[in-house]
């Protein structure tokens, strides 16, 4: 079947849709008219054949609670095993309203108060949160910056995890904010030492659907022993821009695991989503969903290149080319100036709304995190934008 590709190159317009990305920059830049380029969604529009699954179901004058039908699960294990390559069980397959939400179960889950729990900065800022709201202590292991590309620290993990300071590790595959896609080698030797330390691993993989040639996806439940120890998160959010259906999945191969992180689910009343996500979900996870996303990685790709391009020649600034993801991992350090400043001249002058480095840990001081996923018009007036302050 052969479905029906928007076009992204048509600027969407999301004023007065209660879109955060718009309508909170008055709040956190100060100004409600900078370009908003921060929170991580696209403004590209989503699979028209998606639209129509909404429309017809919420045609039914009925929204009553719904059942986690065997048809929503076996679309999930269609899409992991047709596009990752990874085999599940039905009873493996749980669901959150989003991976922040199992994260904060699986910290739960598996810790108690003020044990540690790992991550590799800098990382989207609710792993910080995360673990800092539930009373358990964060574990800061730097990500080492080799020649423009992050590395994991694995020998200061392991050393970390020896120590017995480490209870848990949550781990971003691929890599948010910069976009890495993490190699074989680097998921074995992370699993060799949760197994051989009894530490359990979270795995945020809700960007593994937008991977750009040639780099390929491996998912951590794809490494030999990683079964035992680890809780998988997921979710159509970020691949079909529809983050405000909270459409969210686990998958937990190891029984003993899953009966208690269903435990806990249960005593958050966190463990289902709502009947428009597993509408959503039945509908993008098909041979349909599958065209749309190879539509968007080559768009998206083209914004990728776009940037690279223009960013390039900017001696002030040096871009992370990402892997992977739809953001932009940009270093302003070149320019000199203090981090706050840097984000001054960008609000005030450059007129741009980007996601703070800081946000991300210490490490991101002098960075800022673009979200590139929109018309390429409009990406092209951020980018004049960059070179005229910083050019």
């Amino acid at each position: 079947m052969k479905t029906t590709i928007p076009d992204f190159d048509q600027p969407v317009n999301r004023q007065s849709t209660d879109a955060a990305k718009y309508d909170a920059r008055k709040s956190v830049f100060g100004s409600d008219t900078v370009q908003p380029l921060w929170v991580a969604d696209m403004d590209l529009p989503v699979p028209p054949f998606l639209q129509d699954a909404l429309i017809k179901r919420i045609q039914h004058p009925c929204y009553g609670y719904t059942m986690q039908s065997r048809a929503l699960k076996e679309s999930i294990q269609w899409w992991m095993r047709e596009e990752h390559g990874c085999r599940t069980s039905a009873e493996t397959i749980l669901f959150s309203p989003s991976v922040v939400t199992s994260m904060c179960n699986s910290i739960s889950t598996c810790t108690g108060e003020g044990e540690g729990v790992a991550l590799f900065s800098p990382v989207y800022e609710r792993f910080y949160s995360s673990i800092l709201n539930q009373k358990r202590k964060v574990i800061n292991i730097p990500l080492c910056l080799d020649n423009g590309r992050y590395t994991i620290d694995l020998a200061a993990f392991e050393q970390a995890c020896r120590a017995g300071k480490v209870k848990m590790v949550l781990f971003c595959n691929p890599q948010n904010p910069s976009g890495r896609v993490w190699s074989v080698e680097e998921l074995s030797e992370l699993v060799r030492i949760c197994r051989e330390y009894e530490v359990f691993l979270f795995g945020d993989e809700i960007h593994s659907d937008i991977i750009y040639p040639p780099n390929t996806h491996t998912s951590i439940l794809d490494i030999d022993g990683a079964e035992k120890w680890t809780i998988l998160a997921h979710s159509i959010g970020k691949t079909f821009n529809c983050s405000g259906l909270q459409p969210s999945f686990v998958l937990i191969t190891d029984q003993r695991l899953r009966r208690r992180f269903r435990t806990q689910t249960n005593q958050t009343h966190t463990g289902d989503i709502n009947l428009l996500a597993k509408i959503a979900i039945q509908a993008l996870f098909s041979e349909e969903g599958q065209q749309y996303k190879k539509a968007l990685i080559h768009y998206l790709m083209g914004n990728r290149d776009f940037l690279v391009e223009r960013l390039t020649p900017l001696h002030q600034l040096s871009m992370m080319p990402p892997e992977s993801t739809f953001l932009a991992w940009i270093d302003f350090r070149e320019t000199g100036l203090a981090h706050d400043v840097i984000r001054k001249k960008l609000v005030e002058q450059a007129g741009l709304g980007l996601s703070d480095g800081l946000a991300y840990g210490p490490a991101g001081e002098g960075w800022f995190r673009l979200n590139f996923a929109l018309a390429r018009t409009e990406l092209a007036k951020a980018v004049e934008k960059l070179e005229a302050t910083f050019g």
